[in-house]
């Protein structure tokens, strides 16, 4: 008889004990595990989107930058041959260096983006910086 109350009042204090302890599964965790699947493959179209955007992006600015970097070591930047020669000597090239660099620019700002925002238009666009 002892055991059985003795049994009784151990099962009823844990029972008790367990009401006044915080609950741990929060709304913000179950939301962060059931929206990891979207997150993910939302990152994964962020970056498929992100790679042509950033080698257009970076490869213009590249390229805008290369003409009038070789325009000013001719003299006049904003000289109208300087940077007619400028664009055709230094063009390609910073459109090439801009196009590498936007590779990993825009695998990085889809893979981001397309994780804290996934499929929004922050996700699919660049801000210019």
């Amino acid at each position: 008889m002892f055991k059985k109350l003795a049994s009784s009042f151990l099962l009823a204090s844990v029972f008790v004990g367990s009401l006044v302890a915080p609950a741990m599964a929060d709304e913000t965790t179950f939301q962060k595990i059931v929206f990891l699947p979207v997150r993910m493959v939302g990152s994964g179209v962020g970056t498929v989107i992100g790679v042509p955007l950033g080698v257009v992006k970076d490869g213009n600015r590249g390229a805008i930058k290369s003409t009038k970097w070789v325009a000013g070591k001719l003299g006049n930047e904003d000289g109208k041959y300087h940077q007619m020669f400028g664009a055709v000597v230094g063009g390609p090239f910073g459109a090439l260096g801009g196009g590498t660099y936007g590779i990993a620019d825009g695998a990085w700002h889809g893979m981001k983006t397309g994780y804290e925002k996934p499929f929004s238009k922050d996700a699919f666009t660049f801000k210019d910086e």
